[in-house]
């Protein structure tokens, strides 16, 4: 079935299968929990890390995101900063295979970000998303640092 990663709204998507997908989320989750501040970052993070159903459920849409009004520049340039980490391979040697084609679907995925616009009405929230989460969903795993999340286990150890 594969995922799409982008805007539906505004613009192009990155396009995964499923095995791809999982990669994505893995490098991104490991960069995005080890840089997230803010409630809009530790959110991001939080969906990175709940995204592992599987069978083409895992994608999400940047029109989807809660976006602040103002400052959306700012938690967009933490969306840039956490692709820029991943690309790094930052803690890729925690993973249990080796994630040959990451480093395209994340330039690919990097493009869209950095072009990305939110749109001016604000878009109902992703069954993914949840505003107020349980302070227990941003436990950290010991071995790989990544929000244990709704599922209380790491998306890496499982």
């Amino acid at each position: 079935m594969g995922n799409a990663f982008g805007s539906s709204v505004a613009g192009p998507r990155v396009r995964l299968s499923n095995g791809g997908s999982d990669v994505f989320l893995d490098v991104l989750a490991l960069a995005a929990c080890e840089l997230a501040e803010t409630g809009f970052q530790r959110g991001f993070a939080l969906l990175l890390c709940n995204s592992r159903i599987g069978l083409g459920n895992e994608s999400f849409d940047l029109d989807e995101l809660p976006w602040p009004s103002v400052g959306w520049e700012a938690e967009r340039g933490f969306l840039l900063r956490v692709i820029g980490l991943a690309k790094a391979r930052f803690r890729w040697e925690m993973l249990s295979y080796e994630p040959p084609y990451a480093e395209k679907y994340l330039a690919d995925y990097e493009e869209v970000v950095r072009d990305y616009r939110p749109p001016a009405e604000p878009v109902e929230l992703p069954r993914m998303w949840d505003p107020e989460p349980a302070a227990t969903a941003f436990t950290r795993c010991r071995e790989h640092g990544l929000f244990l999340g709704d599922y209380t286990d790491c998306r890496v150890c499982s």
